[in-house]
């Protein structure tokens, strides 16, 4: 049976998360060696108390635990909007990276993937290309997601599809979760990480994953199954809402039976306020549903008193519904697709849902 292992750390220390993963290697019959990519959450270029991406002691911990066993290490992502060099620069990461012989690898090339899947398409267009390493690790950060709820391990590796052309999935799926959810699942099975450990020591609610607010949580969680792990934090902080990617792989036989062993795990939250823009999933015909979608789901809007008309929202909208005009922002509510990259990648929290 799969393991989930769960635990709790209150503040961030390079020990005490290096010993946390070092037992979940060992609860989960992982042994790591050779070349290693880490693929953490850096969406953008915030500092570590604003909870947007995976804290660099975090990483820390984790890649003094792979020294210690002799591997290679690398380090990547493509970020939102900025360049991986200014990301990990103004994320507090550069020196600490440079301190351990981590080498820094931005996801800009072009490789073409192939997958028989559970979505409708056989072909993503990769930033690097997972098949180089003996193991990826996947190591998100736990937040909340305006489109799809939450983002958690099986999203994060979303980011090996090279920077802007990640809007181009979203303009495919245009509305439909559902078939979002499945593009997500297949990205994932190709980079097939070896394991996924989320940084829940402090997370985001509410209007994630960039602009919500940061929360402690002090949960630490992995497994070698990305899927269990997501479905293990979702019934933990909200039973109650429909997650698309852990639907999609259960629907599809992807989510297995697990177990989930507890080493000091973290109390559940008294109250974990998800983005104002999750809808709920209407049991009704496609059309339907898309109509409604259409009408309630709820619209991002300018906020005036934050905006400084930087253009990074004209730039990122997939469905190119957002134009400037007398240092308005105005929304093309027909094209919208409601995928919220705007309000994501807002660095001046200007768009609001």
């Amino acid at each position: 049976m799969e393991k989930v292992i769960a635990g709790q750390i209150e503040a961030y220390d390079t020990q005490k998360i290096k010993t946390f993963i070092e037992k979940g290697f060992r609860e989960t019959g992982l042994a790591i060696s050779g070349r290693i990519l880490i693929k953490p959450n850096l969406l953008s270029g915030k500092l570590p108390d604003r909870a947007v991406t995976t804290h660099p002691v975090f990483l820390a911990g984790l890649i003094e635990l792979l020294k210690d066993c002799s591997c290679t290490v690398y380090l990547g992502d493509s970020p939102g909007y900025e360049s991986l060099e200014r990301v990990l620069r103004t994320g507090q990461y550069t020196d600490m990276l440079d301190r351990l012989g981590v080498h820094i690898t931005p996801f800009t090339g072009e490789f073409v993937k192939r997958i028989d899947g559970v979505s409708p398409y056989r072909e993503f267009l990769f930033g690097e290309d997972p098949d180089r390493y003996d193991h990826i690790l996947n190591v998100p950060k736990l937040k909340t997601h305006g489109m799809m709820g939450m983002t958690l391990a099986v999203k994060n590796t979303f980011g090996f599809i090279r920077g802007f052309t990640k809007g181009r999935w979203h303009l495919r799926a245009g509305t439909d979760k559902s078939l979002f959810a499945s593009i997500l699942v297949d990205i994932h099975r190709i980079v097939s990480p070896s394991i996924s450990i989320i940084d829940g020591i402090l997370g985001m609610s509410g209007d994630g994953p960039s602009n919500g607010t940061p929360v402690h949580l002090g949960l630490v969680a992995l497994a070698r199954n990305a899927i269990s792990l997501d479905d293990f934090i979702e019934q933990r902080l909200c039973p109650e809402l429909f997650h698309p990617v852990t639907e999609c792989a259960r629907a599809n036989g992807l989510l297995k039976p697990y177990e989930v062993v507890d080493i000091g795990m973290a109390p559940v939250p008294p109250s974990f306020p998800m983005p104002k823009s999750c809808a709920a999933d209407w049991n009704m015909p496609s059309p339907v549903k898309k109509l409604l979608r259409n009408i309630m789901v709820r619209k991002p809007k300018q906020n005036r008193k934050n905006c400084e008309l930087c253009g990074i929202c004209v730039k990122v909208c997939p469905a190119k519904a957002i134009h400037i005009e007398d240092d308005i922002l105005q929304f093309d509510y027909a094209a919208c697709i409601r995928c919220y990259c705007c309000q994501e990648m807002c660095p001046h929290d200007a768009i609001r849902v």
